[in-house]
């Protein structure tokens, strides 16, 4: 089996610095993220950082430009996963494992690139993934079935080889959408609205990364 990553509260606890910056914007119009339908708050999370910014500017904060929107975001996002973003308990540990015994892994996530690199270094678990799948290197959405198929290509394999960790339920149903195996990985709070649909549509679920079993991957 080929292994896909999400990475923001999967592998990463970085929820918080995309939650907390987007709720205080969205509270000033009377929107909080955890309201919103499990559709449209699917939407935003599939988006890419400037997608965000041109959806908030367009739909919620009105009064706002896409660039002004950007900027509130940029430095937050780009301090967090330079200098402080922490990896979930146990998270390091399971991938040294699972590298260690010849898993080929790879990186599924909404977040670009250039963020996702700054952590990964300074982590040190840049050498576990053979690629990263995001917006900005793929040009599609983590909701689109084109961005699927580039990491079922880059794996070279069929799409049932795979299994995706994701703790959003439109990523894991769009995943399975093209017939990824998909596991559900718990990140209360962020998902706990979600859980239950979660665990109905991932082929199974996890409350992290730490539990998955080398030796039987599909439980």
């Amino acid at each position: 089996m080929k292994l896909l990553f999400d990475c923001d509260g999967t592998i990463l606890d970085s929820m918080h610095i995309w939650v907390d910056p987007i709720n205080e914007v969205f509270e000033k119009y009377g929107f909080r993220l955890d309201t919103l339908s499990k559709e449209e708050k699917g939407k935003i999370e599939a988006l890419p950082l400037e997608g965000m910014c041109e959806f908030i500017a367009n739909e919620m904060a009105t009064d706002m430009t896409t660039e002004e929107v950007r900027e509130y975001f940029d430095e937050i996002i780009q301090d967090g996963y330079k200098n402080s973003l922490l990896p979930k308990d146990g998270a390091l540990k399971k991938l040294e494992e699972l590298h260690e015994k010849g898993y080929e892994m790879a990186i599924a996530s909404s977040t670009d690139s250039i963020y996702l690199k700054l952590a990964f270094e300074r982590l040190n678990i840049d050498k576990y993934f053979s690629f990263l799948t995001t917006p900005d290197l793929t040009d599609f959405k983590k909701s689109d079935q084109e961005y699927w198929q580039y990491a079922i290509d880059e794996f070279g394999v069929d799409a049932s080889e795979v299994i995706l960790y994701d703790d959003a339920l439109y990523a894991i149903k769009a995943a399975n959408a093209v017939g990824i195996n998909t596991c559900g990985v718990k990140d209360f709070p962020y998902n706990e609205n979600e859980w239950e649909d979660i665990k109905e549509n991932a082929t199974l679920y996890l409350d992290g990364i730490w539990e998955i079993d080398a030796y039987n991957l599909l439980g």
